[in-house]
């Protein structure tokens, strides 16, 4: 899986909005959307750059801790607990063979992994 695909999913997976932007409950209605959409966007690059520019080392050595660290450096301004989380999920789908087909109405993902089998 490529690393925006991972980074997207970590995001999508991992992501409490809620604990991340405290804010956003004292929004209008109608400025919520957009503001949302705006910093998963933001969060989606920075830590899809840092982890292109950076995670390598991270990623062949199966150290979340370290991911994290490294993006909390590069400015990911996330609760660590739960950019740890993400970084776990990014790691885990990089060791996979698997491509994203689509989510199911009830929510599920749904993917094409290859397997040997020995």
């Amino acid at each position: 899986m490529t690393i925006d695909a991972s980074v997207a999913h970590a995001i999508h997976k991992d992501l409490d909005i809620v604990e991340a932007l405290p804010e956003i409950q004292d929004l209008p209605v109608e400025q919520l959307e957009p503001y949302v959409e705006r910093y998963v966007s933001e969060m989606h690059q920075s830590i899809r750059d840092i982890v292109s520019l950076k995670g390598e080392a991270f990623l062949r050595s199966n150290d979340p801790a370290g991911l994290c660290a490294t993006c909390l450096e590069g400015g990911v301004v996330l609760p660590p607990r739960m950019l740890l989380r993400m970084c776990r999920t990014i790691i885990d789908l990089q060791t996979l063979d698997a491509r994203f087909i689509l989510d199911t109405d009830s929510g599920a993902s749904l993917y094409f992994v290859k397997m040997a089998i020995a």
